[in-house]
């Protein structure tokens, strides 16, 4: 099994009935989508270098197109965006914000990260969705699969948490009734040894 299809199965989260990993499945869908992949990589490389480098150009169209879709649906500007990105330690401006959403401007990968961080979302997931391709193409497919394993993660963690504090609330519930029971066996024998000394006491004043 190579590298990739290593790391792909790693960050797939396909998962049995029982909700543990299927490994087996994870390695044969990796290897299926990595064999598409090269499949249209190798169809494509006899292709002019310009219209080569148009397709790989088109997945910062892409990119721009999903960030002017999420700064809208927050009803943030574009200088809004750049504030925020400024505050991840991004010198960008609104002009450059610009140039991003319509693709002309060439992303660094540290912008395309901060960009996830200040939107919420995975990093990859800010690729999804090139124009050039069909309907799901093995990349797409793979975005998708790594936001949504992403998403089962998060809920795990919180699940985990609340599970943790359930777990303490019980624990101190356990404490305080063992605690009750403690104390009513502890008065159960004073008040059986203060009536056998008041019986003792009656027989002794019956002999004198």
């Amino acid at each position: 099994m190579s590298l990739i299809t290593k790391l792909l199965c790693h960050r797939l989260a396909i998962m049995d009935d029982d909700g543990t990993p299927d490994m087996h499945e994870q390695q044969a869908l990796a290897e299926k989508l990595q064999r598409q992949l090269t499949s249209e990589r190798s169809e494509a490389s006899a292709a002019n270098p310009a219209q080569r480098r148009q397709v790989h150009e088109d997945w910062e169209k892409s990119f721009g197109d999903n960030v002017r879709h999420w700064r809208r649906e927050r009803n943030w500007s574009q200088e809004d965006l750049a504030d925020k990105l400024r505050s991840e330690g991004i010198d960008l401006h609104q002009t450059s914000v610009a140039k991003i959403e319509r693709g002309t401007r060439p992303l660094r990968v540290a912008e395309a990260a901060a960009i996830a961080t200040i939107f919420r979302v995975p990093p990859l997931a800010v690729f999804v969705g090139s124009p050039q391709t069909d309907a799901r193409s093995p990349i797409n497919q793979l975005n998708d699969m790594i936001a949504a394993a992403q998403v089962l993660l998060n809920d795990m963690k919180a699940d985990m948490s609340r599970s943790a504090g359930r777990y303490v609330e019980q624990e101190a519930h356990v404490l305080a009734l063992a605690r009750i029971l403690n104390q009513t066996a502890l008065d159960a024998e004073k008040r059986q040894n203060g009536h056998g000394t008041a019986n003792e006491g009656g027989q002794h004043d019956a002999e004198a």
